[in-house]
Order: C-alpha cells, then sequence, then structure tokens
C-alpha cells in the first residue's frame, strides 16, 4: 500500500490475506481497477469482496483495461471518490492504473505540479498522461 494523501492509497494487486491488515491500518474502501481474469494467478473481486465485506471494509469495482482511460471511466471514478469519507484504497496489477484514475479526476483539485510530486513520490510518474489534467 503507497500513500498518496492522507486518505487515498492505491496497491497492487490484494490478496484476501492482506485484507486484515489494511483493516487494522484503517482502510474503510477498496476500489479494485482490475478486471478480472486478466491475469494468471489473479484473485479476482469477487474474493477480495466477499472478504472485504466480512471486515466491514465497502468494496467497489471499477474495472479498467491497461492504459484505457475514457472520459467515462474517469469520471466515474472522481465521482466515486467524491462520495467516500475515510481512507481508500485502490488497487490493478501494479498500482499504476488506479493512480492514472486518481490524477486524471483529479478530486482534490491539485494543480499538475502537485499531483506530479505525489506519484513521484510514491514511485509512480504521471507526466504521459498530465497534459490530460485540466488546471
Amino acid at each position: 500500500m503507497k500513500r498518496i494523501t492522507n486518505d487515498f492509497y492505491v496497491a497492487e494487486q490484494l490478496m484476501p490475506a492482506d485484507l486484515s491488515r489494511l483493516s487494522e491500518e484503517g482502510v474503510q474502501h477498496i476500489i479494485c481497477n482490475r478486471p478480472d481474469n486478466e491475469g494468471e494467478g489473479q484473485v479476482n473481486s469477487d474474493k477480495i469482496e466477499s472478504v472485504a465485506k466480512a471486515l466491514g471494509i465497502q468494496f467497489y469495482f471499477l474495472p479498467v483495461s491497461p492504459g484505457v482511460f475514457s472520459d467515462t471511466s474517469i469520471a466515474q471514478f472522481g465521482e466515486l471518490i467524491g462520495t467516500l469519507e475515510g481512507k481508500v484504497l485502490a488497487y490493478c496489477r501494479t498500482g499504476t492504473r488506479s493512480l492514472s484514475l486518481w490524477t486524471l479526476s483529479n478530486p482534490e483539485h491539485k494543480s499538475r505540479a502537485e499531483l506530479l510530486s505525489l506519484a513521484e513520490s510514491s514511485g509512480y510518474n504521471m507526466s504521459g498522461l498530465i497534459d490530460r489534467v485540466a488546471e
């Protein structure tokens, strides 16, 4: 789990065993941005959702194919983030897709420079899509 802001985090593919720790760390919402059956060894969303709900964590499934960030998926992600209070963790295969959606939807209305800095401090590079972010 990589911290982006005080309330938003990204992660690579989650495993059911990860969720107890996430619950202990105060994660209240999990967003899955990875389509089911995308790769071998992947735990599909229904299994993660089942364990999350048993731990009192809300689960949301907003799958996005790698590198495909439509205006609709960006808007859906931004609208969802805008309704959630507390710690939110979004995940995909590596965390990049989830951070890309957050960056493109820019729910906290940060400058492009701030968005790039937050991504970089977490080990991600968003420079390839930053021009799509409205200032």
